[in-house]
């Protein structure tokens, strides 16, 4: 006898005006199932998700979507509310469009509790520190009394993952809820959904674009393109035995610790239209690095928390960056990555040490010189959406610099617009959207596109392709690396990806708490890696091969259990 599915979706169709992105999706899982939805961005996952929340506003939406045999389309913008967060829950991509920044963390959490269990605020305080604890936030207490842009992108995401699980769905999805993780907090996220969906008969649909997340996670797989199913079946036998071309080419595009570091990564559209024989890159050396551009001495940044407490995020960091180079910052969140990433850029004031730019400390100048000097150094933050001004074009978002340091003339301001948008991999028509009428990954080009309109001698790119999916990340990783070759641009790589670090990095600087524990060059720290911690992080990767990611998992969960290491569980028995 079959189980009736919790979630089964029939012909849907998602269309705004003329324009139809998801043109008939089938779509069914049954309790306690894993199923991943996988394919580039613009591809319609994030789409179909939204259609089931019926959170896509001014869409028509078509066909069938039943919940537990109940149609949704048929029900009221009332019932719809009280099935959203509790029956039905889902973690979006962007965790800052999601928390209220006029309201604390701990807030939000107890107004969560409280909306599906009826408890004190007492108890809604305590289990809210419970849910932060168990995803992983340090001084979870403290953490409460906190704002969502006092968070960095990865503590928000963990944040929304407690919301999530904070009543126990039937239904769970994910939209990339690993995205903005490094990869330790990753799989502690991925053992939750896991231990949900076991326990509790949790539904999961794992919305990604990171194939070894789905791999050791997921018991099926669906690709989809262009708003189509090109292929779904059991995730062994679709990695092992991909049928449709365009899975094919996804596979192809994986980063990993094996790819060849001196030539660019084959893309999708590059393996579909030349197959995947075809695809024989050229060898791309890099270019000698030069004399010392970038320097960073003993720099020490402290936060005075809620309570008083004062957290040292950076202490004691020091590096050299040439030009000419790419220098990788990794660790996980909170390590401290972003935080040297904004001294570097006086964005932030430090407490101690010194940082200089081809002669100039950025922390010692101001007005007009300090304003010449950013122009030459760049960033491309992590939260594309947050980094955008969601009322401007695309189009104004990427001239918005050029006019601001007077650059060119309106035609040639134009001109350079189009240049950039060609350079990221978009079109024209991008030109007059906003920011809300594009994925999270086109959102990120343009952040790049902007970045790069100054022509700068310097970027700092902070987590600029962990939004991307393989196809897209390999295509911007790709401009990134033929853009320094022939421009000589000089960059601070900062990524969780140990994989991209080290497709990208010349020069490796491993964070932990605050300090650089293992500094080297690339293929040194790679082949040897000294330090526990740079051990850990690597054992911690997941490989786009299921039978290898599941071995990977449960080695990872023995070793927790004999050094005692598991974190408590999330899903408590019974009701607070």
């Amino acid at each position: 006898m079959s189980v009736e599915p919790v979630l089964d979706i029939r012909g849907l169709t998602v269309s705004y005006g003329s324009a139809t992105p998801v043109k008939g999706i089938d779509l069914q899982v049954a309790p306690g199932e894993k199923l991943g939805l996988v394919g580039e961005s613009g591809s319609g996952k994030s789409l179909t998700a939204l259609s089931v929340m019926r959170l896509n506003a001014g869409a028509r939406l078509g066909g069938e979507i039943r919940f537990q045999g109940r149609d949704l389309l048929a029900l009221s913008e009332r019932e719809m509310a009280k099935l959203r967060g509790g029956e039905i829950a889902m973690v979006y991509q962007d965790p800052m469009s999601s928390l209220n920044p006029v309201l604390t963390i701990g807030a939000q959490l107890i107004e969560a509790v409280r909306l599906h269990d009826r408890v004190s605020r007492q108890a809604a305080h305590a289990r809210a520190v419970e849910l932060l604890a168990d995803v992983g936030v340090p001084y979870p207490e403290e953490r409460m009394a906190q704002y969502p842009h006092e968070f960095s992108g990865g503590m928000r995401q963990r944040v929304m993952i407690a919301m999530a699980m904070s009543s126990r769905p039937q239904l769970l999805i994910a939209d990339e809820p690993t995205t903005a993780l490094d990869v330790t907090t990753q799989s502690r996220i991925i053992d939750l959904l896991d231990r949900m969906a076991a326990e509790y008969g949790t539904a999961v649909v794992l919305i990604t674009h990171d194939l070894g997340i789905a791999a050791g996670f997921c018991e099926r797989i669906q690709v989809l393109r262009h708003g189509r199913t090109v292929e779904t079946g059991a995730v062994d036998d679709v990695y092992a035995r991909p049928q449709d071309p365009y899975t094919q080419a996804l596979m192809g595009a994986v980063v990993d610790l094996t790819i060849d570091v001196d030539r660019p990564i084959p893309t999708a559209v590059e393996v579909l239209e030349r197959g995947t024989d075809a695809v024989v890159a050229e060898s791309l050396p890099p270019r000698e690095p030069g004399d010392v551009l970038l320097s960073v001495r003993d720099v020490t940044k402290r936060f005075r928390l809620g309570s008083g407490r004062v957290v040292t995020a950076v202490d004691g960091v020091s590096f050299d960056v040439r030009r000419g180079e790419t220098f990788g910052l990794v660790g996980e969140s909170g390590s401290g990555k972003s935080t040297v990433s904004k001294a570097v850029l006086a964005l932030n004031p430090i407490d101690g040490g010194a940082v200089e730019f081809d002669g100039v400390d950025p922390h010692r100048i101001g007005g007009g010189e300090l304003r010449q000097l950013r122009r030459r150094m760049q960033m491309v933050f992590q939260d594309p959406f947050s980094a955008l001004n969601r009322r401007q074009t695309v189009s104004q978002l990427i001239e918005a610099p050029l006019k601001a340091h007077g650059i060119g003339t309106k035609a040639s301001r134009s001109e350079k617009v189009r240049e950039m948008l060609r350079l990221v991999g978009l079109g024209d028509e991008f030109a007059e959207r906003f920011p809300r009428e594009m994925s999270g990954g086109q959102c990120q080009r343009v952040s790049i596109a902007r970045s790069l309109a100054l022509e700068p001698d310097f970027m700092v790119l902070d987590e600029s392709v962990s939004a991307l999916d393989v196809s897209i990340q390999a295509q911007v990783l790709n401009l990134l690396r033929a853009l320094q070759r022939e421009l000589g641009l000089t960059y601070l790589f900062i990524s969780h990806d140990l994989a991209v670090i080290r497709y990208m990095s010349s020069t490796v600087a491993v964070m932990q708490q605050g300090r650089i524990v293992e500094m080297g060059p690339r293929d040194d720290l790679f082949a040897d890696p000294q330090h526990e911690y740079t051990r850990s992080l690597m054992a911690a990767i997941p490989v786009a091969d299921p039978a290898q990611e599941r071995e990977r998992r449960r080695l990872a969960a023995e070793l927790d259990e004999r050094t005692g290491a598991s974190t408590t569980t999330l899903l408590t028995k019974g009701r607070a």
